[in-house]
């Protein structure tokens, strides 16, 4: 209660009038359902599944929580429905993490009241529950549309991934089949509940010996959680009796201490060549690491050889840093020479521990934090770091009381589960999702870590990412393949090799064998690499047919992946066919003379059958050997399949190099595959599926009525052909999504709206609309002035193509990115572009037009850097379009540079040429004028604008807002490429061109993204609320004469005695000149080069703004821009189009209009791509 009523307090100021109300409710229903569950458990009664359903919902807290999280926005009850979907996702997820545990207690859960009433076992309703979870986040995603939504699926994300960090409930617990099932379909619905809801396989780690020691060490020293230490201690007294001898030596340092000091060195010396030696490559245990371990664990003596040499932070993977700086630090004061190693080592460890908290330990690993908590403690036991690291350690311990060597290896597993559904009917439900969410995840330079939040990339996790999207969905994800590909061939070695993490480190067989697999569907572009591969994957095998084993235990795990590596990439040369068949031919052998009387094997020929050994076999014999000898082994996997339906095997994963760790889901992935390799069927399609009752999904509405579709539109067919989504009327998303920023145009309802997957989706929807006769919008960002990128036919928003890969002095976007985005992918790269001021305005938009930004002056316009577009035509041909294309793409592209967008097609992607910013330094900055100023300041403004000797590093404009009865001071805004102080004397001349005291002057230095976003701007966009806008513009030809700044200075104190509220009305002056004159009128389609600058007069207001007051505010701007045509002549920006306009061929396009209109009759002849001022192919008036 007291945590409630803190919650309370701390509410109150942030709230909207109302929400504790709301709150109050919410919380009410929470607490009288969780008395109910209660009355009902201690009666003994059992509800049918709606009622449970219905009563899961409020029991889960999430609708109080939402409320919470949402108190200071407005209350958006049409997203009801949302919240409740996202309710019932945390509540489902919840109940089959706990079900296991639930329904060994008796308690009522989910699973267990679908298995009661539908009369089947606990493991077939479990699958049936993700099911249910799978469509329910489905209608979520489906619902989610605008950033009001953003909250909602932030509270759903968050829960979600604190069910998957909580060790309440541990993941890997089965279901018993209740039944005597083997093969594909148990095992299928037994992995349906290892795939979480957003797509993530997140199996727990085993808990090992090595991080157990190292973590009860380090508590003895520190002296802290006695508890623990009780519990890692009990761990390790039970492990070992059948502990191996690296386990042994281990576990006696650490509980013996005094015993073992001077006995472990002798012990250490003894044990097998593999553990002192390693295999080839980093991440080996390397005997210094090893004494520096048993040093730490029983205080055994250290020698002046065991410390390693320094190495810099170039080259060298994470671990390896914090490995090689513990272990000098350890040894430095072990040996009592604290100057062996410098501060700046100590500083680095520091800092390098202090990094990586989005994971719970650093870098996923319990080894590499625990060396360097241990090495921090000898020279600063009172760090911050150091307690913190402790907590989280302690956080990580398993049920079973001991310490897994990792906490995730999500993304590796995500790929590795998401390859083997793919083909399983039973699964593939869950595979896009899984793909997107490996897509997202993929690191910036193009390679995928093992888990989530860390910075290391590896070759093994990215090869694996791409063999699953390459399945899964090459076109969709075709920008991450891309740049996982670029990851790849510039880390492969100069011997055909690649190595495991960094480019320089030996070469290791696991890699380069996948390495080919992922760049197998593209071999045509990578043959040289490839054949280098091939070749040094051949000269890898041993005479025995046998391959190094880094990476894992058993033989035939090697055996597979190099095997399939060797038949992925067809090959030309008869003399390296030769070789493959001959390679094969030695494997195959191997296998077929290792297999056990059982059917199965071993790690190693003597060892014993194990599931993951067999499994891994299966595949090599079912694609190139004995259908007998896989008969065999399948069926000495089914005899092993575990009652819930999964399989149990000893590890086959080793790290670091040799020690084995475990992920239990491995054993069930690796058979599911092997048993699809054998042709073993699934079934399922034999199956009568279930249909459950429920809630209504978020994605229905039953109070809308369906709009009827134009005659011959057929939208189910149209919806059928689209891998991405279509919304309909009767679609609870709609009304959200066909909502433009500009509220003026609310009142439009269009026939649906398209979200494209890819390109070929665009394709379709072309296609449909020619074919149907619907008309077509296209909407990148939803700013239209106009409202010209909604309409009543479809909408084809390519918001969600939204892919950004910046590097090599070019940039590639996806027509959906916008400009905050676009500006961060540039930064994060060092790179810059002139892509408008607004955080949330589409790049396509903004470049079709022409583009003015931050730095037009230094850089010129958007379409000034563009060197290709992807378009597809009203034909539905996919064009790429640069300027030195064959005609007629060339002048397509002509047409694509400033004529504004949606007149030639739909574009799907922009390649720019970047600026480097690399050097740059950024100011931004205001100066104002007292309100009786605004004629000298726009006389002043205009001629310092226009002198040649104002730099084009200053880009500015003037402005001038005003509400109703309200004064405004005239203000010149900018931004300028260098520092305030050489900023500073070009205010000066532009103060002294004025001639006026100034009322106020800033200059603030900031970083690129805030210098080219601009998002508290006026007139620049922001991420807030919707309003409703007007605008009318003009071209600034010259610097304004004093006639034509005494009118506009005139209309705008006009503005200061307009009555009403709720809204402002202005203009703003955006600077041209500098490198937007490098070009003549015609050089591209945007033809005011040689023009001062875009005047802009502007008018918004809110949908509670009088309508009288509306109508005054339109009557001003039609006043203003009547005024000021007899200066400034006809002329208007393209992207700021004005649909009052009657002359707006001539102002948008001048002379470049003919030659718009022969582009627009050779692309769109049927003038499919069409709205009121959009390009013709006909004479205006005919």
């Amino acid at each position: 209660m007291r945590a409630l009523a803190d919650l309370w307090d701390r509410t109150r100021t942030a709230a909207r009038p109302g929400w504790r109300r709301r709150f109050h409710d919410l919380y009410e229903d929470f607490a009288d359902a969780t008395v109910t569950e209660l009355r009902l458990r201690a009666e003994g009664r059992h509800l049918e599944l709606d009622d449970y359903l219905a009563l899961r919902r409020r029991t889960i807290t999430v609708l109080p929580v939402l409320a919470v999280v949402e108190r200071g926005l407005p209350a958006a009850d049409r997203l009801d429905g949302l919240r409740e979907a996202a309710a019932d996702i945390v509540a489902w997820t919840n109940d089959l993490r706990s079900a296991p545990r639930e329904l060994e207690e008796g308690t009522e859960n989910l699973v267990g009241v679908l298995a009661r009433h539908h009369g089947c076992s606990p493991s077939r309703a479990a699958s049936t529950a993700r099911g249910m979870l799978a469509r329910r986040m489905d209608d979520f995603d489906r619902a989610a549309h605008g950033d009001r939504t953003a909250p909602i699926r932030q509270v759903r994300d968050g829960s979600l991934a604190w069910q998957r960090e909580t060790h309440r409930n541990p993941p890997g617990e089965g279901f018993s089949t209740g039944e005597h099932e083997r093969g594909v379909p148990a095992l299928a619905r037994h992995l349906t509940v290892a795939v979480d809801a957003a797509g993530q396989v997140d199996d727990r780690c085993g808990s090992r010996v090595l991080e157990s020691a190292l973590l009860l060490s380090l508590l003895r020293k520190h002296g802290v959680e006695p508890g623990e230490q009780e519990r890692l201690a009990r761990f390790l007294r039970r492990r070992r009796p059948d502990a191996s001898s690296v386990d042994a030596l281990l576990i006696d340092a650490c509980l013996d201490p005094a015993r073992m000091a001077d006995r472990a060195p002798e012990r250490a010396a003894r044990l097998p060549v593999t553990v002192s030696s390693g295999t080839a490559g980093r991440g080996r245990l390397k005997s210094v690491m090893l004494r520096t371990v048993l040093h730490l664990l029983c205080g055994s003596a250290l020698e002046d050889g065991d410390a390693p040499a320094p190495v810099g932070p170039e080259g060298i993977t994470t671990f390896t840093d914090v490995h090689v700086l513990s272990a000098r630090i350890v040894h430095a004061h072990a040996r009592g020479r604290s100057h062996a190693v410098t501060g700046a080592e100590r500083s680095r460890l520091l800092s390098l521990l202090s990094l990586g908290r989005d994971r719970v330990l650093w870098e996923a690993s319990a080894t590499t934090h625990l060396l360097g908590l241990h090495a921090v403690r000898t020279f600063r036991p009172d760090a911050q770091v150091l307690d913190d690291g402790l907590l989280r350690l302690c956080l990580s311990v398993n049920a079973d009381d001991g310490v897994p060597f990792l906490d995730s290896q999500d993304l590796w597993l995500t790929a590795v589960a998401g390859l083997a559904f793919t083909g399983v009917d039973a699964l593939a439900p869950y595979v896009p999702r899984m793909a997107a969410l490996v897509a997202d995840r993929q690191a910036a330079d193009g390679g995928w870590p093992f888990a989530t939040g860390m910075r290391q990339t590896d070759v093994d996790t990215t090869t694996r990412c791409m063999e699953f999207l390459h399945a899964a969905a090459p076109r969709r994800h075709g920008g991450a393949l891309d740049r996982a590909t670029g990851y790849l061939t510039a880390i492969a070695g100069p011997d055909g090799g690649f190595p495991t993490w960094v480019r320089g480190d030996t070469p290791d067989l696991d890699m380069t064998a996948g390495a080919v697999l992922a760049l197998a569907p593209r071999a045509a572009r990578h043959e040289r690499l490839l054949t280098g591969a091939l070749a040094f994957v051949l000269d890898a095998q041993h005479p025995d047919g046998t391959f190094e084993r880094s990476w894992t235990v058993s033989e035939s795990s090697a055996i597979l992946r190099a095997v399939d590596a060797l038949h992925a990439v067809p090959v030309a040369s008869a003399r390296l066919a030769a070789r493959i068949a001959a390679a094969t031919a030695r494997s195959v052998t191997r296998l077929l003379a290792t297999q056990h009387p059982d059917g199965g094997w071993g790690q190693l020929p003597d060892d014993p059958s194990d599931v993951l050994s067999t499994a891994q076999a299966v595949p090599v014999l079912a694609r190139h050997g004995d259908p007998i000898s896989v008969s065999r082994a399948v069926t000495y996997l089914l005899a092993r399949q575990d009652a819930d339906g999964g399989f149990t095997s000893p590890p086959d994963q080793v790290g670091p190099r040799p020690l084995p760790f475990d992920y239990p889901v491995l054993a069930d992935l690796h058979t599911l595959s092997a048993l699809r390799s054998a042709r073993l069927p699934d079934d399922t399609a034999t199956r009568t599926p279930v249909t459950l009752p429920g809630p209504s999904p978020a994605s229905e509405s039953p109070g809308k009525p369906r709009k009827p579709a134009r005659a011959g539109a057929d939208w189910p067919a149209l919806e059928a052909g689209l891998r991405g989504v279509l919304l309909r009327p009767e679609q609870a998303a709609y009304e959200q999504a066909r909502l433009l920023v500009n509220q003026r145009f609310d009142g439009i309802r269009p026939q649906a709206i398209a979200y494209p997957a890819d390109v070929h989706d665009v394709v379709e929807c072309v296609n449909f609309a020619r074919t149907s006769r619907v008309p077509l919008a296209l909407r990148s960002g939803g700013h239209s002035y106009a409202g010209y990128s909604t309409g009543t036919g479809l909408v084809l928003d390519v918001g969600s193509l939204n892919s950004a890969r910046v590097g090599d002095g070019r940039a590639v976007f996806g027509a959906g990115v916008k400009g905050g985005q676009a500006h961060l992918a540039l930064a994060a790269a060092g790179a810059g572009l002139p892509l408008g001021r607004c955080p949330t305005i589409g790049v396509a938009g903004v470049t079709l037009g022409g583009g003015l930004s931050a730095f037009t002056r230094a850089w010129g316009l958007a379409c000034d850097h563009l060197r290709e577009a992807e378009i597809v035509t009203a034909d539905g041909r996919v064009r790429r379009v640069r300027a030195d294309s064959p005609p007629p793409d060339a002048d397509l592209f002509w047409a694509l540079c400033g004529g504004g967008g949606g007149n030639y097609g739909a574009v799907t992607a922009l390649e720019f040429a970047t600026e480097d910013i690399r050097d740059l330094s950024h100011t931004r900055f205001l100066v104002s004028w007292p309100t009786t100023a605004t004629a000298d300041v726009l006389r002043g403004w205009s001629l310092w604008n226009g002198d040649p000797a104002t730099p084009r590093t200053v880009t500015c404009a003037f402005e001038q807002l005003s509400d109703g009865g309200v004064p405004s001071r005239p203000t010149v805004t900018g931004t300028f490429m260098g520092t305030p102080d050489a900023l500073h004397p070009l205010l000066d001349r532009l103060a002294a061109a004025v001639g006026r005291p100034e009322a106020d002057r800033l200059s603030t230095p900031c970083d690129y993204p805030r210098a080219a976003c601009e998002a508290d701007r006026w007139g620049s966009g922001t991420f807030g609320p919707r309003v409703a806008f007007a605008a009318k513009s003009h071209i600034v030809r010259s610097p304004l004469g004093p006639a034509a700044v005494t009118d506009l200075a005139t209309a705008l104190d006009a503005l200061h005695r307009l009555p009403g509220v709720g809204g402002a009305s202005g203009l703003l002056i955006d600077a041209l000149g500098g490198a937007v004159g490098d070009r003549p009128a015609n050089a591209t389609a945007f033809p005011h080069r040689a023009a001062v600058g875009v005047v802009q007069y502007h008018s918004y207001w809110h949908e509670f703004t009088d309508g009288a007051d509306v109508e005054r505010r339109l009557a001003w701007l039609r006043d203003v821009h009547a005024v000021m045509e007899p200066h400034l002549g006809p002329g208007g920006y393209t992207n700021g189009m004005d649909p009052e306009l009657t002359d707006w061929q001539t102002a948008y396009h001048g002379e470049n209009y003919p030659r718009l209109q022969r582009v627009k009759a050779a692309c769109d002849p049927e003038e499919l791509f069409t709205f009121p001022q959009a390009v013709t192919c006909r004479v205006a008036g005919r």
